[in-house]
């Protein structure tokens, strides 16, 4: 997304098993947890790249249930992915971005947080298994991903509305949030 913003970007992703750190949900809660997701990958990056600008970030999906909040991960096949996916019909999940930017060579780190509240229709249990036959969203936190749903014949699609700031929250990478964060550390951005 940033490059089609035209700002240059290396992607590099760093190795970090997130499932490893699950634990620190319950004690971080959605927000701090995201921005810890998004800190260590950002230490990794920035080890490897130490004349860069490095942006880090992390989404966490949250429902909301009677038992408390539910943390809505990738899933790794078919069946589990339908089934979270059900977990959310009919019901409105936060997504919260954690972001990091670190100005590697002056030292300088600024994190931000993005939320975004994504409301699906009411869809059964075979509407939810073709969609994840026919796009295979275990790439993705929720089991879905919203560029799929514009793809979607009308009506077929799960989302309905999406409150927040900017439909790029959804994807992973806020990009009114990342664009003022390298503006307040002095990067000149075209607008994003």
């Amino acid at each position: 997304m940033l490059a089609q913003a035209g700002i240059h970007v290396i992607v590099d992703p760093p190795e970090l098993d997130e499932r490893a750190l699950d634990h620190l949900f319950d004690e971080l809660g959605a927000e701090g947890f995201a921005l810890e997701l998004a800190r260590r990958k950002a230490a990794v990056v920035v080890a490897r790249h130490p004349d860069a600008m490095v942006i880090a970030g992390d989404q966490v999906g949250v429902l909301d249930t009677s038992s408390g909040l539910r943390q809505l991960n990738k899933q790794p096949d078919e069946d589990s992915a339908t089934a979270q996916l059900m977990t959310m019909s009919g019901t409105t999940h936060r997504l919260v971005n954690g972001i990091v930017v670190v100005h590697v060579r002056s030292g300088r780190a600024i994190e931000g947080i993005d939320e975004q509240r994504v409301t699906m229709r009411p869809f059964t249990e075979q509407e939810a298994r073709s969609y994840v036959r026919r796009f295979e969203p275990f790439d993705s936190g929720g089991s879905y991903r919203l560029e799929d749903q514009l793809e979607m014949e009308d009506g077929e699609g799960f989302v309905v509305q999406v409150e927040g700031e900017h439909d790029s929250g959804v994807r992973g990478l806020p990009l009114p949030l990342v664009r003022r964060m390298l503006t307040s550390l002095g990067v000149p951005t075209p607008d994003l």
